[in-house]
């Protein structure tokens, strides 16, 4: 099948109408209605509810519309690849983050990146986690950043899985100043103003009425660098991971690890689809990335093969 069958099957699903992308893409109407009969006879399925005023797909269309944005991302990836001399020096570097995710050690791999790859574009795309992991399986973003992520779907590929150690982060002198333990426990914590992400308030209240103790939770956020201001200021005890703590720049906060915290500490994840190209760029960036992290990373085997 022509690749510009599947380029424009992309626009045609992307645009809602035959219309708006013969438009768009410049084609007669009937020409893209027979690209998508000639599509339906390949693949012996009907790609397209019709009758509606905007196209709906069909399971069978969903599917082809997946492969076709990878096809394209493929072809696209091999020219610039070519145009580069393999080396992943031209184009873009798509990948997403948590709207929760605050790291400046992913900023800082960022600007390492720009400044060793200076012809390529970066585009950070930014959603919540479960519109970031859609985006990532219809081939929007590469890689996507994200806590506290549950790899239930098998498509999915953990490319690094940084635990970490849950703390209550406060100010020395508003809590726990004549407290010398380097561990709290719950216990320790109840009737505290406690901060808190905005996620883990479920986790945190069934923690704490599973030991029958009270839960205060006089500050939540979307936004960890809020949640450890109200630390900052003397407010409240943030429950937060360790290294966000230290990533965001609140060293200044004494801390305490919480003893009962197995079931409660995010973690900071990278995940891609598995199986799937991953273009040089990409690459390369989660090369870097893994250099800085000590981690190894291993690129996926197909993308030895024009060495």
């Amino acid at each position: 099948m022509n690749l510009a069958y599947y380029q424009n099957y992309v626009t045609i699903v992307e645009e809602g109408s035959l219309t708006a992308a013969a438009r768009k893409l410049r084609i007669a109407q009937p020409a893209l209605s027979n690209q998508i009969k000639a599509l339906e006879t390949s693949y012996g399925a009907r790609l397209f509810y019709r009758g509606a005023r905007r196209l709906e797909l069909t399971d069978a269309g969903l599917i082809l519309y997946q492969k076709a944005k990878w096809m394209i991302e493929v072809e696209t990836a091999a020219r610039n690849e070519i145009a580069s001399g393999f080396g992943g020096t031209k184009g873009t570097l798509r990948i997403g983050i948590s709207s929760s995710f605050e790291n400046d050690y992913l900023f800082g791999t960022l600007l390492e990146f720009s400044e060793k790859y200076p012809d390529t574009e970066i585009k950070v795309l930014e959603a919540e986690m479960p519109d970031l992991i859609k985006k990532l399986q219809n081939g929007v973003v590469e890689a996507v950043f994200v806590r506290m992520i549950r790899n239930d779907a098998e498509n999915l590929d953990v490319l690094f899985n940084r635990t970490d150690t849950l703390v209550a982060a406060y100010r020395q002198d508003a809590f726990f100043s004549d407290d010398a333990r380097d561990t709290v426990p719950l216990g320790a914590l109840a009737g505290l103003p406690l901060s808190l992400m905005e996620r883990s308030l479920p986790a945190f209240a069934g923690a704490f009425k599973e030991k029958g103790l009270a839960i205060v939770p006089k500050y939540v956020s979307t936004r960890m660098n809020l949640v450890l201001n109200w630390a900052r200021e003397g407010k409240a005890v943030a429950l937060v991971p360790r290294h966000a703590m230290e990533e965001l720049g609140f060293t200044d906060l004494a801390f305490k690890t919480v003893s009962e915290s197995e079931l409660l500490v995010p973690s900071t994840t990278i995940v891609a689809q598995k199986r799937k190209y991953r273009s040089r760029i990409v690459n390369n960036f989660l090369q870097l990335l893994a250099e800085r992290a000590n981690i190894q990373y291993n690129e996926p085997i197909f993308e030895e093969t024009h060495r």
